[in-house]
């Protein structure tokens, strides 16, 4: 082997922006030399004054190449880590929006449950005004998937089906928009103008609630219990109600189609039973990543 190839290879590669000094500072003296040149060969100057002239010029040409560099740098922050910034700074929100949803709705679970360890039912019916607007308020601040949590706790203390009418109407108008409620057992609930649209309603049982005038649109309400509910003047655009469950006691618009929506006709004091999906009947990527089972 030759000498050559013994020499370990210590070269490395040079910074790109010296290079680029490097190359200007050689430009640079090749250009000076030809204009100091120029000047000297066509007009008469004298030789004190040269040297002032030829510092102009390097003074004039390095404020240009900084000012080059400069601007070269600003393009590289503005469209190389810029996007980089841009991803930190969402995920930083989205992590500030998480932990804000989650003390809204630890605070609300804490603070109701407070309430219902301090008063009877009895007595929270008699001023159910500050109870409805705390929840209300409190599922305006979070999340589909925090709102099912809301919901449930609230049906487990038996909130959310009170026989007491003042209680019972403390979903009405809530904004449930999104919310994963697929699974649940929610009959007789009253959630009379909830806005649910977008909401997953798979398989949730909502046997005898009042839905009367809520916002279903684009819900997911496949296999869902209706017998007995009441849907009037309810907005059913876009929802998907395959296989969901209605008997002769289920309240319609008469504009609405049942049959043509694909739901299953039951008889008086027959349960649901849940069917399985035809293909062309699938429910989107989204939802089935959005249910549960309970």
């Amino acid at each position: 082997m030759s000498e050559e190839n013994n020499k370990p290879n210590n070269t490395k590669k040079k910074p790109f922006y010296p290079k680029i000094v490097q190359g200007f500072q050689k430009t640079l003296s090749t250009f000076i030399n030809a204009i100091a040149e120029a000047i000297t060969n066509s007009i008469y100057i004298p030789e004190i004054a040269i040297g002032p002239i030829i510092g102009s010029l390097i003074t004039a040409t390095t404020t240009l190449i900084i000012g080059l560099i400069t601007i070269s740098n600003l393009f590289s922050e503005q469209f190389l880590y810029r996007p980089l910034q841009l991803q930190d700074n969402t995920a930083n929100y989205k992590l500030q929006v998480e932990r804000y949803s989650q003390k809204v709705l630890t605070d609300y679970l804490n603070q109701i449950t407070k309430l219902t360890l301090d008063y009877s039912l009895n007595k929270l019916k008699e001023n159910p005004f500050l109870l409805r607007a705390i929840t209300q308020e409190t599922l305006a601040e979070i999340d589909g998937e925090r709102k099912r949590y809301l919901v449930m706790f609230l049906k487990d203390i038996s909130l959310l089906t009170s026989p007491y009418p003042e209680l019972s109407a403390l979903m009405e108008g809530a904004d449930l928009t999104e919310a994963k409620l697929d699974h649940l057992q929610l009959s007789h609930g009253n959630l009379k103008g909830a806005n649910l649209s977008q909401a997953n309603l798979e398989q949730t049982n909502l046997h005898q609630s009042n839905l009367n005038q809520a916002q279903l649109n684009d819900a997911i309400l496949v296999n869902a219990d209706l017998r007995g509910a009441s849907l009037l003047k309810t907005d059913l655009t876009n929802a998907n109600l395959t296989n969901a469950c209605y008997d002769n006691l289920t309240k319609f618009d008469p504009d609405f189609d049942p049959q043509k929506a694909k739901m299953q006709l039951v008889k008086p004091f027959e349960s649901c039973i849940i069917m399985p999906l035809k293909k062309e009947d699938k429910i989107g990527k989204q939802s089935i990543l959005g249910s549960h089972s309970e």
